[in-house]
């Protein structure tokens, strides 16, 4: 049915979902996975208004390992190793569909809300955009519902 799937995370409450289907789907389908985190674009004015470019920098640097050091987690947690790891700067949405087109992903598994705020309000909403665009089935990882 899949024979390999990508994950998009970002270290959201929705990624970190996505993340744990993505490994249950692989070990139990016997599927490759790879995971992907997208960096938004920021504007330049955005940038020097907040913080200086090397600081910005760093703090993607530190994010990213962050990122690494969580999926290692979920490798040793399910004995599974990630087959790739991508990297993209864009439009979130976007670049998860074109990475799944380029890499042959027949499924994409991502989480219902990431860290949209502002930026995912003015984008538009990752999941919607992805389920819309993409070539390969979608997984919308959502939390279980409240219990009453």
């Amino acid at each position: 049915m899949y024979s390999k799937i990508l994950v998009a995370y970002d270290r959201s409450k929705g990624g970190k979902l996505a993340v744990e289907e993505a490994f249950c789907l692989a070990k139990t389908l016997h599927c490759q996975l790879g995971v992907i985190w997208v960096v938004p674009p920021i504007p330049y004015y955005a940038i020097t208004l907040v913080i200086e470019h090397e600081e910005e920098e760093e703090g993607e640097k530190t994010f990213f390992r962050e990122i690494k050091k969580d999926i290692e987690e979920a490798e040793k947690r399910w004995g599974l190793k990630v087959l790739e790891f991508h990297k993209r700067y864009g439009h979130p949405a976007l670049e998860i569909v074109y990475c799944a087109n380029e890499n042959g992903y027949d499924l994409i598994v991502l989480g219902h809300s990431g860290y949209s705020g502002a930026l995912g309000r003015a984008l538009g909403s990752t999941a919607a955009r992805v389920s819309e665009e993409a070539r390969c089935s979608v997984l919308i990882a959502h939390p279980p519902p409240p219990e009453h």
